[in-house]
């Protein structure tokens, strides 16, 4: 059975989470697709933030957040060896500055892995300044997010997905940890 793709676009950062909870909040049992979803921000920079679920993987992707957090406890500890020198003011200093410069002085497997493909799409399907709720599911799953945004949606769009659609996206999330199915 393929899977359907739906991007449901909201104007504002911020926008489709709101859309979402209240999605969540109407009466009635949670449907199955609002646990299934990731969510999309197009920074007005160009960056993008996903977070949630990606075709059955997790994702926490913030392109805004590219430094290194092991480089930077190694640029504290270096700063704080060398303030030592200065006393505990050059002690503080030491750590602060140690601690950004050494952030900044990523190497690429430092940095959370990024499913490039997905990302290239989802960056030409969601506008600057905008947000959205993406969905990989089967079609009645997707019947249903359709149905609960389509009034509150920017625009929706759909598209059933090809083998070879489905072998490329995949291979795009290899490298995101599966979710697990709920007992």
């Amino acid at each position: 059975m393929s899977l359907d793709l739906a991007v449901a676009q909201f104007d504002g950062e911020g926008t489709a989470v709101r859309q979402y909870a209240a999605a969540k909040e109407r009466p009635g049992t949670d449907p199955p697709w609002t646990q299934r979803v990731g969510f999309v921000e197009h920074h007005h920079n160009g960056r993008l933030l996903l977070r949630g679920t990606f075709a059955g993987h997790y994702l926490d992707v913030d392109e805004s957040d590219r430094v290194s957090q092991k480089r930077a406890g190694e640029g504290a500890a270096a700063g704080g060896l060398v303030g030592v020198l200065l006393g505990p003011p050059g002690i503080a200093v030491g750590l602060v500055l140690g601690a950004v410069i050494g952030s900044k002085g990523a190497n690429p497997s430092d940095l959370e892995a990024e499913p490039e493909a997905l990302a290239g799409q989802l960056r030409e399907a969601v506008p600057r300044s905008s947000s959205a709720i993406v969905l990989v599911a089967d079609a009645p799953e997707v019947d249903e997010m359709v149905a609960a945004l389509k009034d509150a949606a920017h625009g929706i769009t759909r598209l059933t997905l090809t083998a070879g659609q489905e072998t490329a996206l995949e291979a795009s999330l290899n490298m995101a940890p599966r979710v697990s199915p709920k007992p």
